[in-house]
């Protein structure tokens, strides 16, 4: 009876605690609503850090009750969604699953969020996708414009279609950092709760399964043949070309991990300098580290790179 009650005590003030920040963030206009985002999450980590995902379940439900009178739409559909990150990441922490994984898993649960919202549900939440395309048509052309560009080859190089992926693109770069953050953050409060939580483990350490190499190269692959021939549809041309930016950068970045450590095992002692580097050549060069994040995930580069294997 006792452990019933204290955690339906700590149930409802995790419920109160979400409900304020929520509060805070309409009474303030949604002025902080991006930043409150990245710790929602937050309060459910720690329920269900502390009682499972089973337990945390009620006040999920409670945590989208309330959420219904604090806001829009669009801030209820984040708040569930933040806090369903939190319940994902606080069970397996209980779990004890690799680090790296849950904070992989992690961002692509913001990547999902991210896109599904910003794009996919716009028109609910109010938002005219067509009407913020083409302002942000007329900015470039405004910025162009003013150096010398001619306006029709600025439009017809900046097409709305071209800058829905683009903001597509954006979209999922910002799920990948809002993932990144939130994860980082709520280790570091965490542990100053006193909780049990993992040391976060070097980047290099983390193993991405093999299929995903496959898989990433087989997008760029479609995304680079999308040019030479395209679709007959333009709505598949779009899909197309858009998941095959998510392999391009799934690639870069894994490439660019491994260019760093390729850089640290022939100059032993300069990490910063390897990251400098390591970002200019992925830059300069983005089919070496195509190539690169392939041999990375897909081959034994990645055990050679951490001294583990010979040549």
């Amino acid at each position: 009876m006792r452990s019933n009650t204290s955690e339906l005590t700590f149930g409802a003030m995790i419920v109160a605690i979400f409900s304020v920040m929520l509060l805070l963030n309409r009474q303030s206009g949604q002025l902080f609503e991006e930043f409150i985002f990245f710790v929602l999450p937050l309060p459910m980590t720690v329920f269900s850090l502390k009682y499972g995902w089973k337990d945390s379940l009620p006040v999920l439900a409670c945590m989208a009750f309330a959420s219904f009178f604090m806001g829009t739409l669009y801030t209820m559909f984040f708040a569930i969604s933040e806090a369903l990150v939190g319940m994902v990441q606080g069970t397996c922490l209980r779990k004890k699953v690799n680090v790296n994984k849950i904070q992989f898993l992690v961002i692509a649960l913001s990547v999902f969020t991210s896109v599904f919202g910003s794009i996919v549900l716009a028109s609910l939440f109010g938002i005219n996708l067509g009407a913020e395309l083409a302002s942000m048509q007329e900015a470039f052309v405004d910025a162009f414009t003013k150096v010398g560009q001619d306006a029709a080859m600025i439009r017809e190089t900046f097409s709305l279609r071209s800058i829905l992926r683009l903001y597509i693109l954006s979209m999922i770069l910002y799920g990948v950092m809002q993932g990144f953050v939130i994860f980082r953050l709520s280790l570091v409060i965490l542990k100053r709760l006193r909780f049990h939580v993992p040391a976060l483990q070097p980047l290099g350490l983390y193993y991405p399964p093999v299929w995903t190499g496959y898989l990433g190269l087989f997008l760029v692959f479609l995304y680079m043949t999308s040019y030479s021939r395209p679709f007959g549809s333009e709505q598949v041309q779009d899909i197309v070309q858009t998941i095959g930016l998510c392999g391009y950068f799934f690639l870069l970045i894994f490439g660019w991990i491994a260019t760093a450590f390729l850089i640290r095992r022939l100059l032993p002692g300069s990490k910063i300098l390897s990251s400098i580097l390591s970002f200019l050549g992925m830059l300069m060069l983005p089919v070496v580290g195509i190539v690169l994040g392939f041999g990375y995930i897909s081959t034994g580069l990645h055990d050679w790179l951490l001294g583990k294997t010979s040549v």
